[in-house]
């Protein structure tokens, strides 16, 4: 009797210990041993037509599979930052949001407490409840994402290091005869002759796109070392360990001189510092030549997402920086009423292909059609106007995403090598912790909202301007932060033995 007892009681326990695995492990489990739950997910980018029946497909599939459903809103990118600077200050219980370190601030928020810890000892929420995606990572790429060795966001698994340079309008330069500018553009100065021709042919195209925020300015390729609209920075190439206002450097005021004198030139938009949706313009066709961050195959993925065909021009070499660790990432709210189930679903995200694409490129047969189904090559389907995001580089795990017919069969092999050749910046994997500089950085951002704008888009004359500029930094206590900065980065060198 005593032995029917205890095997009773160790089925009993076998089965208990089976269902806890199985939702520990996020997807290992019947949806029926979890209660439902309703997340909600924020995310950055153009808003789609068909996105409702897109989050509809989603819930269809993940509600079998984690007994969860998904409220997804994407907001415009002139918005985003500011919508959920609001909900977090409230205090609104969502669920998984975009952060990164140009919007929606990772670092600001962390500091804030905004966000949950996944990886906090005594309590690894990344190894118990995504431990596929945490493998995918690889301990490198999360300690780069780390703020004092706790990791509040998931990084985006895709290209690990960046250059700069610019995409270019292919049916202009067939039109004009210009290919020659592939092999003569070296540099912002270049560029000069094609835009003039441009300025005299194309009266309904800004020959230059100059935006705020999007700017030639990120040609200089600042390392940054607080937060991108703070001027505190490295020289990106590792010849030297100090810290600088980037204000007083002297690239930084002939790469405005130049961007002034294609301001008064007519190539750039004339209220450019005040336009912040620089993707509509693209869309409808209205710019010629545009600075961006590259990576291989960039090209084809801004002609997917524009409808025009774009080619790069690469002007930088390629670097691995923290800016990577931290440039898309995705942040369970620390107010989140159902976080385990939200790490779940990022979980199934990144793991899973089917939900993967999804979201990145819609439904078959209607916003896109195979090509090769075995090798995941895929073209635009008769809705494909309906939704097409682009947005891979945010939404997850870019290595399991669809390639269009477009592009090169080998993009993700080309990642791969492109990560492989990439300089490995010194100061990658540092993050500046700005709890005694609050007020001085709170100070520096609004100056730059005052100033920068208009002197990365030629606004304004950068000899007037920059001094100004630089004496409203110092002010707002710019060089307090700085040797806060060169302080901790100092530390962070003999830490990790990178001390040159």
């Amino acid at each position: 009797m005593k032995l029917k007892k205890f095997f009773v009681v160790m089925l009993v326990v076998t089965f208990v210990l089976t269902s806890v695995i199985g939702v520990v492990t996020g997807l290992g489990a019947s949806s029926s041993k979890l209660p439902y739950v309703k997340l909600t997910w924020y995310v950055i980018g153009t808003p789609q037509k068909d996105w409702d029946l897109i989050n509809q497909k989603v819930n269809e599939y993940i509600k079998p599979k984690l007994n969860a459903e998904i409220k997804m809103t994407m907001f415009d990118w002139g918005e985003y930052n500011d919508r959920m600077q609001t909900k977090i200050a409230a205090g609104e219980p969502f669920d998984i949001c975009f952060t990164a370190i140009w919007t929606n601030n990772y670092r600001t928020n962390v500091a804030k407490g905004a966000f949950l810890p996944l990886n906090k000892p005594g309590n690894d929420l990344l190894s118990k409840y995504a431990p596929k995606t945490k493998k995918l990572l690889g301990d490198d790429f999360i300690k780069g994402a780390s703020i004092n060795g706790i990791l509040y966001a998931i990084p985006a698994n895709k290209e690990k290091a960046h250059n700069w340079g610019f995409i270019v309008r292919m049916d202009l330069v067939k039109k004009y005869k210009l290919d020659d500018m592939f092999k003569k553009v070296k540099k912002l100065e270049d560029l000069e002759p094609y835009l003039k021709i441009i300025k005299q042919k194309e009266p309904g195209v800004y020959p230059l796109g100059a935006y705020a925020g999007e700017s030639p300015r990120f040609l200089l390729d600042w390392d940054k070392v607080v937060d991108d609209d703070v001027p505190v920075s490295l020289y990106p190439n590792n010849k030297s360990t100090k810290i600088v206002n980037e204000l007083e450097q002297p690239n930084t005021k002939a790469l405005f001189k130049t961007v002034r004198k294609y301001y008064l030139a007519g190539y750039i938009r004339k209220d450019a510092a005040s336009v912040t949706d620089w993707m509509s313009d693209l869309k409808a066709g209205k710019v010629f030549v545009m600075p961006q961050s590259l990576k291989p195959g960039k090209d084809a993925e801004m002609s997917i997402s524009t409808g025009y065909q774009w080619k790069q021009i690469d002007i930088t070499p390629p670097v691995m920086s923290t800016r990577e660790c931290i440039g898309s990432m995705q942040a369970i709210n620390a107010k989140s009423k159902n976080p385990e189930r939200a790490l779940m679903f990022l979980e199934l995200f990144n793991t899973d292909k089917y939900l993967n694409n999804l979201v990145n490129f819609g439904i078959e047969g209607q916003h896109y059609v195979f090509k090769n189904k075995a090798k995941g090559i895929i073209a635009p389907g008769p809705k494909a106007k309906d939704y097409s995001p682009g947005l891979g580089w945010m939404f997850g795990n870019q290595f399991i995403n669809y390639i269009y017919e477009n592009e090169d069969p080998n993009k993700w092999k080309n990642f791969e090598e492109y990560n492989k050749k990439a300089l490995p910046l010194l100061s990658l994997g540092f993050n500046f912790d700005d709890s005694k500089v609050k007020t001085q950085v709170a100070a520096c951002k609004n100056v730059w909202k005052q100033y920068i704008p208009m002197l990365e888009t030629g606004s304004v004359d950068p000899d007037k301007y920059i001094p100004q500029a630089i004496d409203k930094f110092k002010k707002a206590g710019v060089d307090i932060i700085i040797k806060e900065a060169q302080k901790q980065y100092d530390e962070f060198l003999k830490k990790t033995g990178r001390k040159k």
